[in-house]
């Protein structure tokens, strides 16, 4: 099925654990050459696609990134899951958001090190 045939209420349920999410294919589609793969030859509507390898709460990330541009869930607690879900999904915007995480908190890291080591507490062990 091609992106002109699938109709705009076309949608699919992903689940993990727990309630499944629903998404517009459509959308999937259009923000992803893996989505589109997957749904290219699929008329099913409210097929239930499995995503044991995803977390629940990074694929909910990674739905409101699509659909609004929304990173307000995205933080460093979270941000490898959602990197993964991004990566294994090609939505490549968010996986450079999920990148520039650590990265922000680098200066951070090193001035507890260096408050650490001004103590001598033990860093590291």
């Amino acid at each position: 099925m091609s992106v002109s045939e699938m109709s705009v209420g076309e949608m699919s349920s992903w689940r993990n654990v727990g309630t499944p999410l629903w998404a517009h294919k459509i959308i999937l589609v259009s923000a992803s050459e893996v989505f589109e793969a997957m749904f290219r030859f699929d008329s099913q509507n409210g097929k239930v696609e499995n995503v044991p390898d995803v977390e629940a709460a990074a694929f909910k990330v990674m739905l409101s990134f699509i659909y609004a541009d929304d990173l307000s869930e995205l933080s460093g607690d979270n941000a490898m899951a959602v990197l993964c879900a991004a990566d294994k999904y090609g939505i490549e915007g968010l996986v450079s958001h999920c990148v520039q995480i650590p990265i922000q908190n680098l200066p951070n890291v090193f001035l507890a090190h260096a408050k650490a080591r001004l103590f001598s507490l033990e860093v590291g062990k």
